[in-house]
């Protein structure tokens, strides 16, 4: 790390820098109002807006429609498996309980061990 010099000004000094740097502050401020600011009317946010709700709509209505359609794959494979192989149904319940038991106590024990 450098060494730095530290120049002790008198309180004249200091504040004609003072001074200098407050008028340089108020010159860039004055030139920054110069320039026009462009703000669009109301009716461009409204189709703004709309817009995006039609985004969202579409996204929402795609998304539950996956999940719908996952949901239901789901559920005749878990009926098919009832009425056909029972024996595959019970180890899949049995399966699918140790596996919440597990993760969530891995889960917990994360976060005990962090906090």
């Amino acid at each position: 790390m450098k060494k730095q010099r530290v120049i002790v000004l008198d309180g004249e000094q200091q504040n004609k820098q003072d001074i200098l740097a407050i008028s340089e502050i108020q010159e860039g401020l004055n030139k920054m109002e110069q320039f026009p600011v462009y703000s669009p009317d109301l009716q461009w946010f409204e189709q703004m807006v709309l817009a995006e709700k039609k985004i969202i709509r579409k996204k929402l209505i795609r998304d539950l429609s996956i999940f719908f359609i996952v949901a239901i794959i789901i559920l005749c494979g878990i009926m098919i498996s009832l009425f056909q192989m029972p024996a595959v149904f019970i180890f899949l319940q049995i399966a699918t309980t140790i596996f919440i038991a597990f993760y969530s106590g891995t889960r917990l024990l994360k976060k005990v061990k962090i906090g």
